[in-house]
């Protein structure tokens, strides 16, 4: 029995593919973009730009990004306490009920840093930020200065974030927090009559304020370890300036209440 042909109207059977709607492309609007992969999140965005960070550094610093308050405690160690040998500068910061944020460690391993740290006048510090998991969040270099002391900020990636510049002020204590341009984000002005608080200032309003906080009559007496609080307004959302902020409160610290280098203790400086 042979088939038979088919009796219907074969034209339904064809595809009319010029009917047919184009295809959404990827960059127009309302279509679900996909997440690159990491890796090629790196120089992507603003330098430091919280939405191209990886999920375990953003979450390693929700605290700094978001929190309102955010604490900084340094350590020494007891041969430093004792004949004042100069060792890394060592901090924890956390949010405000103590759970760990990062950890920040001078780098430069070996006895050879440790002379030089104590002894070469043109030593130049660096800084890293790090996260439990041992992700680089930021780091901070401190060039020898003469007389402004200055620090360069750099984003997880590598790229420069900002910079913070000391300014000369009778009596007051002024810091400028610079883009990578050299434009001025933020001013941090220490008043006269409080010597612990830092105010940051944004367009001459008040967005944050470092505070340092008593440590105790023996490490005030014998050690120079200090505690801070970065307290931070509603209105410092951006988190590319809160990174710096914290940047701002190293650089407070090892130029105002650090005293193998200051000499005084935390005491008002006319710009050295």
């Amino acid at each position: 029995m042979g088939n038979k042909p088919w009796a219907g109207d074969d034209t339904t059977l064809e595809l009319d593919w010029g009917a047919r709607a184009p295809r959404p492309r990827a960059d127009e609007p309302g279509v679900p973009q996909e997440e690159p992969p990491e890796e090629m999140l790196a120089g992507k965005g603003p330098p430091g730009d919280p939405r191209y960070m990886s999920v375990e550094l953003r979450l390693s610093l929700e605290a700094v990004l978001t929190a309102a308050q955010v604490r900084m405690r340094q350590f020494r160690e007891a041969l430093e306490i004792l004949i004042g040998w100069e060792g890394k500068n060592r901090y924890e910061v956390c949010d405000a009920e103590g759970r760990d944020t990062v950890y920040v460690g001078e780098t430069g391993e070996g006895f050879a840093s440790q002379l030089l740290r104590n002894f070469w006048p043109f030593y130049r510090a660096r800084l890293e930020c790090m996260t439990v998991g041992g992700t680089l969040a930021l780091a901070v270099e401190l060039p020898w200065h003469l007389f402004f002391a200055r620090a360069e900020v750099s984003a997880w990636d590598g790229r420069l974030m900002g910079t913070i510049v000391q300014r000369f002020r009778f009596f007051t204590r002024r810091f400028d927090i610079l883009s990578p341009a050299g434009v001025v984000m933020a001013t941090v002005h220490g008043p006269f009559f409080k010597p612990w608080t830092f105010r940051i200032l944004q367009r001459g309003e008040e967005v944050a304020v470092i505070r340092k906080r008593w440590s105790g009559l023996l490490q005030e007496t014998f050690s120079d370890a200090d505690n801070f609080s970065l307290d931070f307004q509603p209105a410092c959302s951006d988190g590319r300036l809160r990174q710096m902020v914290l940047a701002a409160a190293l650089l407070v610290d090892l130029t105002y209440f650090d005293n193998r280098k200051s000499g005084s203790g935390g005491g008002v400086d006319v710009g050295s």
